[in-house]
């Protein structure tokens, strides 16, 4: 219910939806800056200026697509820590969650990290500072891994780094229509995680 007692507007969060799904069609397709609110607008059937009812602009637009982008990392990874028990159940929650994610919201997941350089540095350090959690989340659960089961780990930033970005590169190869499942991938590359940091 909206304030005031009166129904929420369930079409206006379609169409907003809506918006951002094309906008970041166009936004992989084209780049940020190769593509125009009077396109997206003509994309989702309407007037563009119908299109600022919604959104202010379209920095507002990619701003949406990376700060939810990475918000819905964060949860995703906080459930797969929270429901580990031990580093090794925590890191494998945490791969596979990565993995899965890149590979069923690639065309999001791309936009958020390609095209962040063009957002307004107050935005950027929004989207940034949700990153960085993220990263330091990855970063405990390796030290952990290396105080609890001797994890070879010449260096925690470095290998949460490398961990983080062969996850992440899923989304450029990945087809929905391949031969492995989003699911299948991601057990491989839990396993190859797991088998990296063993003693």
């Amino acid at each position: 219910m909206e304030k005031g007692g009166r129904p929420a507007d369930n079409s206006a969060e379609s169409t907003e939806t809506r918006i951002l799904k094309v906008a970041t069609r166009h936004f992989y397709d084209r780049g940020y800056h190769g593509t125009t609110m009077r396109e997206i607008a003509a994309d989702c059937g309407m007037k563009a200026g119908s299109l600022y009812n919604h959104y202010t602009g379209k920095e507002e637009l990619l701003f949406r697509i990376a700060n939810d982008t990475m918000a819905e990392l964060v949860d995703g990874a906080q459930t797969a820590v929270d429901q580990g028990t031990t580093p090794a159940q925590r890191l494998q929650g945490l791969v596979r969650q990565h993995v899965r994610y890149h590979a069923v919201n690639r065309l999001q997941a791309k936009v958020a990290d390609d095209q962040l350089h063009a957002l307004s540095q107050d935005r950027q350090a929004v989207v940034l500072k949700i990153r960085d959690g993220y990263e330091r989340l990855v970063e405990e659960v390796i030290a952990d891994g290396i105080s609890e089961h001797g994890w070879a780990v010449a260096d925690v930033k470095i290998v949460a780094f490398a961990l983080l970005t062969m996850c992440t590169a899923v989304g450029t190869w990945f087809r929905e229509d391949g031969r492995l499942s989003a699911d299948q991938i991601a057990d491989i590359y839990t396993d190859l995680a797991m088998a990296m940091l063993q003693p």
